[in-house]
């Protein structure tokens, strides 16, 4: 039996957590935004990324961590050591600049970005031309990272700081590198995955390359990102920053953002419905069950196959020499 003393005491808990920490709008953000530039700027950056005088507040795990009551207590007290003088302004004030202190470190998807969206679309499938190496709700290209949930899996400042220096954090298997073959070819993409027997790329053409030790002359990797910076003037980018923020994934009915055609030539509207006999993913299709309609096998005719091909894996031929394993 449900207790309903518990059950009011719970309700009344949730209706003054979110009483104290309701979303903030943008003219709060905004208002914060100037507050900050007023009051802040000075020691901890025009961009909240810290100086000599004082720490970076973007990006910053302890801001994180902290409520908003927190966060104006602090502002309106100082530190305890004296590092940070007390602030103590008006009430709204103090909230303002509060909300925004915790909008730089929340996720995207939380913090009501200072932009056009629709804007911001609009750079992103037009003169941004980011589609031709993203994906995103199942459109684009899978050059460049898939960027559907990029509102919940970054920050603001994340957002900007991959649009502005893509360099400065690559995302994991978006390393670049060069492999030089001993046959004299040379592929250039993305190391999958890579072991003393092998290496997986995929080249810039979206092409898989699945290489032995044996058939590598030399790899180079490279520390740069296949990603220019961003080229934007401030209001675009804080649009494209605003679009990228509300993206919190995949959802049905959403059509899939338009880009170029794969590297045969091959629309992903094929993909998402292949034709019969296409086999155009590894699963053969999205659903991964790996099923053909095909007819031209069948039980009566089966047993006529024979063997075409046959691969060693390279670990178990040098481990056990003399027995043959195919695949």
């Amino acid at each position: 039996m449900r207790n309903p003393v518990m059950i009011a005491v719970v309700a009344l808990s949730l209706t003054l957590l979110l009483g104290q920490n309701p979303s903030p709008t943008r003219p709060k953000l905004a208002e914060g935004e100037q507050s900050y530039g007023k009051q802040c700027a000075g020691c901890h950056g025009a961009d909240a990324h810290g100086t000599d005088r004082g720490p970076g507040l973007a990006g910053n795990r302890r801001v994180r961590s902290r409520s908003a009551d927190q966060l104006r207590t602090f502002i309106r007290k100082g530190s305890p050591g004296g590092g940070m003088p007390a602030f103590d302004l008006p009430a709204g004030e103090l909230e303002s600049l509060a909300d925004w202190l915790r909008s730089l470190n929340a996720p995207a998807a939380q913090s009501a970005a200072l932009g056009d969206a629709e804007a911001g679309k609009r750079f992103f499938e037009g003169k941004g031309n980011c589609a031709s190496c993203h994906m995103l709700s199942g459109g684009g290209r899978a050059i460049g990272p898939d960027l559907s949930n990029a509102g919940n899996e970054m920050t603001v400042e994340e957002i900007r700081a991959a649009l502005l220096s893509p360099s400065a954090h690559i995302a994991p298997g978006h390393e670049l590198a060069t492999v030089r073959l001993r046959n004299a070819e040379t592929i250039r993409g993305f190391v999958k995955s890579r072991s003393g027997f092998d290496l997986a790329m995929i080249d810039l053409e979206g092409r898989f390359h699945s290489l032995q030790e044996s058939e590598i002359s030399a790899i180079e990797d490279e520390k740069q990102s296949l990603m220019p910076p961003v080229k934007a003037s401030a209001d675009e980018l804080r649009d494209v920053i605003a679009y990228l923020g509300r993206l919190t994934g995949v959802k049905p009915g959403i059509p899939a953002v338009p880009g170029p055609a794969g590297p045969q030539g091959i629309d992903f509207s094929r993909i998402v419905d292949p034709k019969p006999g296409d086999w155009l993913t590894y699963n053969g299709k999205l659903g991964g069950n790996r099923y053909s309609e095909l007819a031209q096998i069948n039980a009566a005719n089966v047993s006529q196959l024979s063997l075409k091909w046959s691969y060693s894996i390279p670990l178990w031929a040098q481990l056990l020499p003399d027995t043959p394993y195919f695949v």
